[in-house]
């Protein structure tokens, strides 16, 4: 498509109709900025994650690919509760960021690919986790609605 026929579909395209459609775009676009707050916590999250993976491992002594694993699993557990957000504006505004962060965060570590497969591995431990945890939860649940159908019904 050459771009005078771009000039003319919006040329022919209903005043009205034209107007509700810059208006949607600027909705977009405010719906796109991420706030400043919402930034310094995404990176305070990050680097504060990191730090802990540090120490931990300091502690029991490992490699730079346990650090980026458990810096993963660290991350994972942020990462969850911002998932759980993602039904809001600041929590779609906090996972966009997110999805920039970290790729810029993990490029400045200078990992390896073994270090960014032992992140993604730790990231995917946590979540391992997590679900054992949800299957765990839902047992108990079915568990006592087994018990509430195995009650005998009240005579009137």
């Amino acid at each position: 498509m050459h771009p005078g026929n771009i000039n003319d579909s919006l040329h022919s395209v209903d005043k009205g109709e034209l107007d509700k459609i810059k208006t949607r775009i600027s909705q977009l676009k405010q719906q796109l900025r991420i706030p400043e707050a919402i930034a310094k916590t995404i990176k305070n999250e990050l680097e504060e994650s990191y730090q802990k993976a540090e120490e931990a491992i300091s502690h029991v002594g490992g490699s730079s690919d346990d650090i980026s694993k458990m810096w993963g699993y660290n991350y994972g557990n942020i990462l969850y509760n911002h998932l759980a957000q993602r039904d809001t504006l600041e929590g779609r505004q906090a996972l966009s960021f997110i999805k920039m962060a970290l790729g810029y965060e993990l490029i400045s570590h200078g990992f390896s690919e073994i270090q960014y497969s032992s992140f993604v591995m730790g990231l995917g431990l946590r979540f391992m986790l997590g679900f054992e945890n949800l299957k765990k939860s839902i047992a108990e649940i079915e568990h006592e609605l087994q018990k509430l159908d195995t009650l005998p019904d009240d005579e009137e």
